[in-house]
C-alpha cells in the first residue's frame, strides 16, 4: 500500500470528510494490510455521499503505531473515494479516545456529569490528536475544497486548518446532543473548543434544541454576537450559520431488504423461536445513555401488573458490544445479564422465556429480519442525539403493521410524531405504553407507520445533505471590535 503522500493542489473542489473513524479498519496481517468494512451511523449517512461526490475521507484507521498513514482506494477495486489514515499512538488512544472523547466529552453531552473524568493529560493529548489530523487535512486539500469535519472528537481541528487555509469552505456536523450552557460550562476548555468550532462557515446539530443550546453557549461563554432569529454568530469577522438537520437514513434499502422472502422467512423463524404472541425488540449498542436497564425495569413492571402478559409476550435484547476493555461497560453488561436472569427467573412460564438476549453485532439483513419480527421496537434512551434504529425500524415495516415506543429524550423523536412516548427513568409509564402499544388496533398502527413513513421519506438521506452541504466561504470583513 502506498504511504500517504497525495498532494490536493493539482485539483479542486472535492469534498473532503474528516472524522475520527472511517468506513473501514484497517489491521496489519502477515500477507499485509487487511481492510474491514466499518459499520456505524455516521459510515451509513456519510459514505453513499462521498462515493457520489467523490473525494477524500480521513480518519483514524483503528491501528497504533507512529508510522505513516496510509492512502487507499475504496471500496477496493471501485475508487469511488481515497481514505487518508491517521495512524494513533497507544499514547494518544488513550489519551485522545478513550480519556477526553470518551471519558469527558461523551458523558458531558448527555448529562452525565457524574460520570465525566477531568483530566489534564487527556486535554493536551486531544490537542495534539487534532493537530495532527490537522496536518494530513492541510496536506491533502487546496483552497477551493470543501472540508466536512464529524463530531466532537475534533472539535479543535476547523480553527487548526483555518490557519493555514484561511479561505478553504469548512463545515461541521455535531452528532450528539449539545448540552445546555450550565452544563457545558462545567468543561475547562469549554472556550478553546467553542473557538475552534466557530472558524467554522456552518455548523450542524440534528435538533432545535440543540442549536439553541449551542448559541447560548458561544454567547455566554465567548461573549460573541448572537442572531438567534436567523441562528447566526458573529465572530471574528465572520459570520457563521448554525443549522438544524436530522440526519436521514437510505428507506429504500430498508424497504427492499424487507420485501425480500428470505428476509421475511428469517423473521418467522425468530417468532416460532420466541413462542409468543407478542415480540417487543430492543436494539442498542452496549452504552450507558441507551437505558437498557430501565428498559428491562419497566418490562419487569409490566410482567408484574398485567400478569395476563405472562407466557404471551417476549422482550427481544439485541446489545452490540462496544468499548469492551472499559470498566464501567464491562459493568453496565453484567448489570444488564443480572436484570435478564433475575426476569427469566421470575416469569418463564411452561418453559417460555420472557427475554431473549444476544449480545453481538447483526448484519444490516440479520437486522431487519429482527425488525419485521417485532410487534413493537423499544427505543428508549436516556439521552441520544438522534438514534436511527428508530427510522430504519419504520421502514422496515412500512407495509405492514407495528408499534414504535420512543423516549422524548432521543432527538428522532420530535421528528417521528406516530411514535409512542414513553420517559425511560418512570417503569410505570413506560409498561403502560408498551401494552397500549400490544393492545392497539392494526387501523392505528397503519396510520401511525404511514405519517412517521411520510417524514422518513421526506427527510431522507438525500434531503440531509442537501441541508449541510451548504458550505461555502462566506468571510466578511472584520466587524468592528472582532471578538476573538
Amino acid at each position: 500500500m502506498a504511504q500517504l503522500s497525495f498532494s490536493g493542489g493539482k485539483t479542486g473542489g472535492r469534498l473532503l470528510v474528516v472524522s475520527n473513524r472511517g468506513a473501514c479498519t484497517l489491521r496489519q496481517t502477515p500477507g499485509g494490510l487487511e481492510i474491514i468494512p466499518a459499520v456505524s451511523g455516521l459510515v451509513s449517512a456519510v459514505e453513499p455521499i462521498l462515493r457520489r461526490e467523490g473525494g477524500i475521507w480521513v480518519a483514524w484507521g483503528g491501528r497504533c503505531g507512529q508510522e505513516p498513514g496510509h492512502l487507499l482506494p475504496l471500496p477496493e477495486g471501485e475508487s469511488k473515494y481515497l481514505f487518508a489514515e491517521v495512524v494513533l499512538s497507544s499514547e494518544e488512544i488513550k489519551g485522545f479516545y478513550d480519556g477526553f472523547s470518551n471519558s469527558i466529552m461523551w458523558p458531558l453531552c448527555h448529562g452525565f456529569l457524574e460520570k465525566v473524568q477531568f483530566e489534564e493529560n487527556y486535554w493536551q493529548l486531544y490537542r495534539r490528536v487534532n493537530e495532527k489530523f490537522a496536518r494530513t487535512v492541510v496536506k491533502m486539500s487546496s483552497h477551493n475544497d470543501r472540508v466536512w469535519v464529524h463530531d466532537y472528537h475534533l472539535t479543535l481541528l476547523p480553527a487548526l486548518i483555518r490557519r493555514q487555509r484561511p479561505v478553504l469552505s469548512i463545515s461541521f456536523f455535531w452528532h450528539v446532543p449539545f448540552p445546555p450552557v450550565e452544563l457545558f460550562a462545567t468543561l475547562p476548555w469549554a472556550g478553546e473548543i467553542l473557538r475552534g468550532l466557530l472558524a467554522c462557515d456552518q455548523i450542524g446539530f440534528h435538533t432545535e434544541s440543540y442549536v439553541r443550546n449551542f448559541l447560548q453557549a458561544v454567547e455566554e461563554i465567548l461573549r460573541a454576537r448572537v442572531d438567534y432569529l436567523n441562528s447566526t454568530i458573529h465572530w471574528g469577522g465572520r459570520k457563521i450559520r448554525v443549522i438544524a438537520a436530522p440526519i436521514g437514513i437510505d428507506w429504500r434499502e430498508y424497504l427492499t431488504l424487507a420485501a425480500r422472502e428470505e428476509i421475511k422467512g428469517k423473521a418467522e423463524q425468530i417468532r416460532l423461536a420466541l413462542q409468543s404472541d407478542y415480540v417487543l425488540l430492543g436494539v442498542d449498542r452496549l452504552d450507558y445513555t441507551k437505558g437498557i436497564p430501565q428498559r428491562l425495569q419497566a418490562f419487569s413492571h409490566l410482567l408484574t401488573n398485567y400478569p395476563w402478559l405472562r407466557g404471551k409476550v417476549a422482550l427481544l435484547q439485541v446489545v452490540v458490544p462496544s468499548r469492551v476493555e472499559t470498566a464501567a461497560y464491562q459493568s453496565l453488561r453484567q448489570e444488564i445479564e443480572k436484570l435478564v436472569g433475575e426476569i427469566n427467573g421470575l416469569f418463564t412460564t411452561d418453559y417460555q422465556v420472557p427475554v431473549r438476549y444476544l449480545y453481538r453485532s447483526l448484519t444490516r439483513q440479520e437486522l431487519v429480519g429482527h425488525y419485521l419480527a417485532a410487534d413493537l421496537a423499544l427505543v428508549t434512551p436516556l439521552r441520544d442525539g438522534l438514534n436511527l434504529v428508530a427510522k430504519e425500524y419504520v421502514a422496515s415495516k412500512a407495509r405492514g403493521t407495528g408499534g414504535l415506543l420512543l423516549s422524548p429524550f432521543a432527538g428522532a423523536a420530535l421528528q417521528l410524531k406516530g411514535a409512542l412516548l414513553a420517559n425511560p427513568y418512570h417503569p410505570r409509564e413506560m409498561a403502560e405504553q408498551i401494552k397500549r402499544g400490544l393492545e392497539m388496533p392494526l387501523p392505528e398502527q397503519q396510520q401511525r407507520l404511514s405519517s412517521m413513513m411520510r417524514i422518513i421519506r421526506e427527510q431522507d438521506l438525500e434531503w440531509w445533505w442537501q441541508q449541510v452541504k451548504g458550505m461555502s466561504n462566506n468571510a466578511e470583513q472584520p466587524e468592528v471590535a472582532a471578538n476573538d
